[in-house]
């Protein structure tokens, strides 16, 4: 996922480097918080999320016995796990599902104890992909279709 966004990687890395070099010469610690309110959502919120989304679909793949090879898929605005083989129904609903899921559980685990609500909401936000007009959607509806016809 890092190769995929690594222009931005490397602009906030370089605010946040340039922010932290002038608190040590100045002291003033205002352009490393204000690289920091960029970085944070940049890193962790988006390509955080991002990554542990289709972490999630990997692992579910893992399990699937008859899934022989995964292969990642990278365009300019996206990146997917593609699988080969074949999933019954059932397998193919919980693998679409496992990416949005898995960002769900961890959004509500930075919101519950009010660690980073900022925060929580990029990996909440992935609920949305389960829609239909998604990818993760699109596969969800489409197994449980095939699902109800097996």
């Amino acid at each position: 996922m890092a190769a995929q966004v690594w222009p931005l990687l490397a602009v906030v890395g370089l605010f946040q480097l340039a922010g932290v070099g002038w608190w040590l010469w100045s002291g003033d610690a205002g352009p490393a918080l204000l690289a920091w309110w960029v970085c944070e959502p940049a890193v962790l919120g988006l390509v955080g999320s991002f990554t542990l989304h289709e972490s999630a679909h990997v692992l579910a793949l893992r399990r699937v016995r008859t899934v022989t090879r995964v292969a990642i898929e990278r365009t300019a605005w996206r990146t997917s796990v593609i699988p080969e083989g074949t999933m019954t129904g059932r397998e193919a609903a919980g693998v679409a599902a496992a990416g949005p899921l898995a960002c769900v559980l961890a959004g509500l685990l930075l919101w519950l104890p009010d660690l980073d609500r900022a925060l929580a909401w990029w990996y909440l936000a992935h609920l949305v992909f389960l829609a239909p007009c998604f990818g993760d959607g699109r596969a969800l509806f489409g197994a449980l279709r095939r699902r109800a016809g097996e």
